[in-house]
């Protein structure tokens, strides 16, 4: 199977529909995981930062949601893997989450936390950092809607507990990648308006409406994360680390720690369990096996 086909279907396994839409949302970006992907394999040492965190402000306890980090920490992994550089960056009420991804995924990634108050002078002394990177990832990092504000999948303005990340995604010359799966994260501004209110609830108020050059649409963020992983290692065979990032029981594990160490929460389901989107962990899990099979058999 040529790589073009096999990085395709990579992609159709990770828009897997489970209720939002996202097959629907992913038709117009058809050819963005190849791109993203090599974006990447043709640098011999791309630099990245990699934004997430989602918090669920209205979760019992509220915290940052099981979707996003661990994607973000497995991108991660995969640039040192292929001799690149990466950091995390995200927000003060969702850093314990994304440091416990660190922890149990890739330990020694730097991370980056944005205060909600002082926000503008952080992010001042930051942006000469960021004016130097080669890219720019949002996995299911929330972006400001047509009001400027940032809202959930329900509607709900998190603006208060929300640091405008957004900033830092659009500034500089860095080729930006979003990865998201229901309209109200960066990078979905790319989408036409339309499709994302006739297919998402309540997708004309919540879409954000931030762009970017290449967008991964997945049933969950952290399938797109996974298949442009996968997507990497097509590229990249010579490297089996990035082969290793994609066995289920690694993102089982990292899923595990971010739960159990830092009280991350079901988007859907609002409080503290090992699942993501509403998904329990064999359902979840079946993308996952499917993206490292597909890759095992082209390498």
């Amino acid at each position: 199977m040529r790589v073009e086909d096999v990085v395709a279907e990579l992609a159709r396994v990770a828009a897997r529909e489970v209720g939002r839409g996202s097959e629907a949302l992913a038709a117009p970006t058809a050819g963005g995981l190849l791109t993203a992907a090599r974006s990447l394999a043709g640098r011999p040492a791309p630099d990245a930062a990699v934004l997430t965190g989602f918090f669920i402000s209205r979760a019992d306890p509220p915290a940052a949601e099981t979707d996003g980090p661990i994607g973000a920490v497995q991108l991660a992994a995969a640039l040192r893997a292929v001799g690149g550089q990466a950091r995390l960056v995200t927000d003060a009420p969702c850093a314990p989450v994304v440091e416990a991804a660190i922890t149990a995924g890739a330990p020694g990634v730097p991370l980056d936390v944005a205060p909600l108050r002082g926000y503008d002078e952080w992010a001042a002394t930051m942006l000469p950092r960021y004016a130097r990177l080669s890219h720019v990832i949002a996995c299911e990092r929330v972006g400001p809607g047509v009001d400027g504000r940032p809202r959930t999948m329900r509607g709900e303005d998190i603006g208060a507990h929300s640091a405008p990340l957004d900033r830092l995604f659009t500034a500089g010359p860095a080729f930006r990648i979003g990865i998201g799966d229901g309209g109200n994260e960066l990078g979905m501004g790319l989408l036409p308006a339309e499709l994302v209110a006739r297919v998402v609830d309540r997708g004309e108020r919540i879409r954000c409406v931030v762009g970017c050059e290449t967008l991964l649409v997945g049933g969950t963020s952290n399938w797109a994360a996974a298949a442009l992983v996968g997507a990497l290692a097509v590229l990249r065979p010579e490297v089996p680390a990035l082969r290793d990032l994609l066995r289920p029981e690694w993102s089982a594990g990292v899923l595990a720690a971010i739960v159990a160490g830092a009280g991350a929460v079901d988007g859907v389901r609002r409080r503290a369990t090992p699942s993501v989107d509403g998904l329990d962990w064999p359902a979840y899990a079946e993308p996952l096996a499917r993206i490292a099979e597909l890759v095992a058999a082209a390498a």
